[in-house]
C-alpha cells in the first residue's frame, strides 16, 4: 500500500512539474491553468480538474489541456477518463510529439 501511495505521489510531482512548464496565453484559460496548477501544488487535485474544466470550457479544442487533464486522471488513477481525455488530445493536436506521447499513455493504460 505504501509503495503505492508513493508511486501515486511521484506521478503527480511528474504532473504538477509538467503543468508548470506548459502554462501559456489562451486569454481566459490561462487563469484556470494558473488556477489548476495551484491547486494541484496543494493537494486540491479536484479543483484542478474543476479548472482544467472551465478552461476547456473556454476552448474546447486545445490539446494542452486535454493534455493536462489526461496525466491528471492517469496519476488519481481514472483510466476511463484519461483515455478519453488523451484520445481528444490526439484528436486536437498538430504536434507531433504530442501525439506520440498519448499514443505511448494509451497503449499503456490499454495494457498493449
Amino acid at each position: 500500500m505504501k509503495n503505492i501511495i508513493n508511486k501515486t505521489k511521484f506521478r503527480l510531482i511528474i504532473i504538477i512539474t509538467s503543468i508548470s512548464l506548459s502554462v501559456f496565453t489562451y486569454g481566459q484559460s490561462e487563469n484556470h491553468l494558473k488556477r489548476a496548477i495551484s491547486a494541484m501544488e496543494t493537494g486540491l487535485f479536484e479543483e484542478s480538474l474543476k479548472q482544467l474544466n472551465y478552461a476547456l470550457n473556454d476552448d474546447p479544442k486545445n490539446a494542452q489541456v486535454h493534455k493536462l487533464r489526461a496525466l491528471l486522471f492517469e496519476a488519481l488513477g481514472k483510466k476511463e477518463k484519461a483515455i478519453k481525455a488523451w484520445n481528444d488530445c490526439m484528436r486536437y493536436s498538430k504536434n507531433k510529439s504530442m501525439i506520440q506521447e498519448a499514443k505511448i499513455h494509451l497503449n499503456h493504460l490499454n495494457g498493449i
